[in-house]
Order: structure tokens, then sequence, then C-alpha cells
């Protein structure tokens, strides 16, 4: 068991990795990660996801921001707002990810927070209904706990759909938000979690869910937390890359957070 406080992204992830590297195996339990700022970007943290990207790229895998397109659509934030989030990505674009060879087992966190039937088979957008109940100014009494930061629960995992897999299906496993002190909290779960190939790219994602909710709630952006109920760091042949490059790339990353200068980037 491990616990990794940081205060940006870059840090913790890069934290993470270092501590799986002297693990044996390169595998550990219950990894738990609490990130203070995680809408905060550094200039040595982009320069750490940066060299990321790169290796990443060489031995043709997602970079980190295709990777956070699964959990959150930025891209059609950015570009078409709330219509972006809410229309465009599960009407336009997922329809095209269900066509990927790897839809099965990889891509689907977005839509299961945007598109859900219910058991009179109505459809309902859950991230909506959560953000709604986040706004209500004057709670019923049902709902009253709301003030204690409970009740703002998202699962992506579906007995329905993944019960039947031995392998696949999403790793990410459930989302708790919580509204304190004026701030959204976001926790998350992830049953397995792979750190070179994944990894950041899941939390920059994540931070990008959690900064669009308190912003449509109107309020600040708290912690992230992410606990890996199992965590890798991982390498061999179904990865691309070998044992004895991942090491050189985690110096080359801690690398770029010495003698950085402490400017703040704009969140990207």
């Amino acid at each position: 068991m491990k616990l990794i406080q940081g205060t940006t992204l870059a840090q913790s992830w890069l934290d993470a990795c270092e501590h799986l590297l002297a693990q044996p195996g390169w595998v550990d339990t219950t990894v738990v990660l609490h990130i203070k700022e995680p809408a905060r970007v550094r200039r040595h943290d982009k320069a750490v996801a940066e060299a990321l990207d790169a290796f990443l790229i060489a031995h043709d895998q997602y970079n980190s921001h295709t990777v956070a397109e699964t959990i959150f659509p930025g891209y059609e934030y950015v570009h078409r707002g709330l219509d972006g989030v809410y229309k465009s990505y599960p009407d336009e674009i997922f329809p095209r990810i269900k066509d990927h060879p790897q839809f099965r087992h990889w891509g689907t966190y977005a839509h299961r927070l945007l598109r859900r039937t219910d058991c009179n088979g109505r459809e309902y957008n859950p991230l909506a209904e959560l953000i709604k109940k986040m706004r209500q100014k004057n709670p019923v009494r049902a709902s009253y706990e709301v003030g204690l930061g409970f009740g703002f629960d998202l699962a992506t995992y579906d007995d329905d759909e993944d019960r039947g897999s031995r392998l696949g299906g999403p790793c990410l496993s459930h989302l708790s938000f919580k509204l304190i002190g004026g701030k959204v909290h976001l926790t998350v779960m992830y049953r397995s979690h792979y750190y070179i190939q994944r990894a950041y790219g899941n939390l920059l994602g994540l931070a990008r869910l959690q900064a669009f909710v308190a912003e449509q709630v109107g309020v600040a952006t708290g912690p992230l937390v992410c606990h890996s109920t199992m965590a890798v760091l991982e390498h061999g042949k179904k990865w691309g890359w070998k044992k004895g490059e991942v090491a050189p790339l985690l110096v080359t990353c801690r690398g770029k957070t010495r003698n950085a200068t402490p400017i703040v980037d704009a969140y990207g």
C-alpha cells in the first residue's frame, strides 16, 4: 500500500512510477494518489508530459490527450461548449468510436457518463443529473446529505454489459464527487491501472472532468484522489517497449523537474 501526495498531476504520476519501479515485479496494490491542485500545470509539469508523450508515440501508443478524451470530451467542450459535451460527443463522435477494434476494451468511459437507460427504458444523462443535484440551493430532506459531501456517485462498471468478461472492460470502476467547502472534490477507483500507457492520460481526463463539473456548478476545484487497487509499471512485447526502456524514461522525466521555473501555465 502506498499513499502519494503531490501538488500536480505530473508530480504525483512520476512519484507513483518511481515507487512502482522499486516494487517486486513493478506491481503494487492499493496505490493512492492525492493531488492537491489537479488543474495546475507548471512548466516542468508540461515538460514531463511531453517526454512521456514522445515515448508513447515512438512506441505506437496513444498520447495522453487522446487517453484523456476517453474520460471527458475536452476538445468538444472547448470548441462547442456544453452542447459539445452533452450532444455532439454522444451523438456524433461516439458512434465512430464504436467502430474501433479496441472499442470493447477501452474508450467508453465518457459515453457511460453521458448516456444511460433506466429500468423504464428512458435515456438520461448521469453527469447532467449529478450537476443538477449539486446546483440545488434548497435540497429536499432526502438529499440533505449533499451538504455533508455525499450523494454524488457515478459508476462506470455495468453489470449488464461487463459481468461476463474476465479481461477487458472498464478499468475505471467508480467516480465519487463531493461538494465540500465550496469546492468539487473527486475520488476515483481503478480496478487495474497501467502507469506508462494510461495513467497520466487518465488523470488528465479526470482533472478536466472535475474542472468541468466545478465550472458548471459555479464553485472551485478541490483535490483529486485516485485509488488504484492494482497499479502496474508495464513493459514487454504486449506494450511495445522493453523493460530496460522504462527506467531511462523516468530518469528523463525527473530531469525535467530539476532547475525548472515555478511559473504556472494555463490549464489546457
